[in-house]
């Protein structure tokens, strides 16, 4: 039954011999095992190849550095966003195609919309080139508001899309958790945005001059090692959130569709 309306959904007549089926529970487990094993091993890669200097080559330790932008860590982040922004975009189109309420429409909208600029952001690190350029001009010597970043301790792009990205964030929460009433999928969400939420807060201390001070005091570990790892953790748990809500749009869209059929010409 279509949960969008009362009427049945009927599948397309389409020929076995060009098309290929896959259930939605073997779908959903090899998306998620195979996003979770390029993650740690990436991450293990990163710890090996790059840190420990596993290759003397210079250029094949920056290409397994997580930390990176230009790394394989940051292609694989960028890429996993841009999948859950095209299944966002799927979902509102079947969410229009079928006459949804337009709440449904306009949410999916604001999703589908939210995570492909995350993706490019991502991609071309929109807000930390716009932090830097917000430091530099409000930090001049001609400018009358010439120190008032001074009392934020961290980097200065989170003063302005942190509160957006907060507001976005339970937008889209209250949205989704409306939508989805499965709570398997609830469950996705709020982990989900806990990920990223813990990956910015891990941001935040790093950007801080001594963030990492007194864990270094304490275990009397070298500050460049805490740095580094703690960034690539940071980095690894914001893709594992990714993750999660790429299965989760991918389960409920499959939910809501009473068949997905793959036909090749």
């Amino acid at each position: 039954m279509n949960p969008d309306n009362d009427r049945p959904s009927i599948p397309p007549q389409v020929s076995a011999t060009n098309t290929f089926s896959v259930t939605a529970s073997r779908l959903l487990s090899v998306v998620f095992l195979s996003c979770v094993s390029i993650e740690i091993a990436l991450l293990v890669l990163d710890a090996t190849v790059n840190y420990n200097r596993g290759s003397q080559i210079g250029a094949i330790r920056r290409l397994f550095n997580i930390t990176r932008e230009d790394g394989l860590a940051s292609l694989f982040a960028v890429l996993l966003t841009l999948a859950v922004g095209v299944v966002a975009w799927a979902c509102y189109a079947r969410a229009k195609n079928s006459g949804a309420p337009r709440f449904r429409r306009a949410g999916w909208l604001f999703v589908a919309i939210l995570f492909t600029y995350i993706a490019i952001d991502d991609g071309a690190k929109i807000h930390e080139r716009l932090g830097t350029a917000l430091k530099f001009t409000l930090n001049n010597g001609d400018s009358a508001d010439s120190d008032w970043l001074s009392f934020y301790p961290s980097y200065p792009w989170q003063v302005i899309f942190a509160p957006i990205l907060a507001a976005a964030g339970g937008v889209m929460l209250v949205f989704l958790w409306k939508e989805m009433s499965a709570a398997v999928e609830r469950v996705g969400i709020v982990a989900a945005l806990t990920c990223l939420s813990f990956a910015i807060a891990l941001d935040f201390i790093e950007g801080m001059a001594d963030g990492y001070s007194w864990f270094v005091g304490i275990f009397d570990i070298r500050l460049v090692t805490v740095k580094h790892f703690a960034k690539a953790i940071e980095e690894t748990i914001e893709m594992f959130g990714m993750t999660l809500f790429l299965v989760t749009f991918l389960r409920h869209f499959m939910w809501r569709s009473s068949a997905v059929f793959i036909r090749i010409e």
